[in-house]
């Protein structure tokens, strides 16, 4: 079984800066990812979706050149295959910054695969286990469930320490 000072699990808004920040003081990291690098902003939420909405800017204000002094030759049209294309091109290039940033962190192992929680202090991925040396340093937090409005949902309620 192999050791760490931390384990992150996600490389999601958090996980990287909390890499970097272990790995610069010299703790040895594990950073866990199971589908793509940057979580759901890079990959499906705020950067697509900001990329998207800039293509339908341009094509607005395009479309209403005569305001702005310049006259198009022709109309104005959306290749929404060109913009998809464009959206995932930008999603891409920040999924692998993140991800090649992460791998030339010293002192921080990038592991890819479904992490999940064995026991308290265990770490299982894809059949592999992982140990914190200090289970009080590891996590971000620790997930506490609690009920509401009929369903289950969770929160982090303790904080690095």
């Amino acid at each position: 079984m192999k050791h760490f000072d931390a384990i992150i699990i996600g490389t999601g808004q958090a996980g990287p800066s909390l890499a970097a920040r272990f790995a610069g003081a010299g703790k040895t990291v594990a950073i866990i990812e199971r589908h793509k690098f940057g979580g759901t902003c890079v990959n499906t939420g705020c950067i697509p979706t900001k990329t998207m909405v800039a293509s339908a800017y341009a094509v607005h204000v395009a479309r209403r050149g005569v305001e702005y002094g310049f006259a198009a030759n022709s109309d104005v049209r959306v290749d929404m295959k060109r913009v998809k294309a464009r959206k995932d091109e930008v999603s891409g290039r920040s999924n692998r910054g993140v991800e090649d940033w992460l791998r030339g962190l010293k002192n921080c192992t990038v592991l890819e695969g479904h992490a999940r929680f064995q026991s308290p202090t265990t770490v299982a991925l894809t059949m592999k286990f992982l140990r914190p040396t200090k289970s009080s340093s590891t996590l971000a937090g620790a997930p506490r469930f609690r009920r509401c409005l009929g369903s289950m949902m969770f929160h982090f309620s303790r904080t690095l320490r």
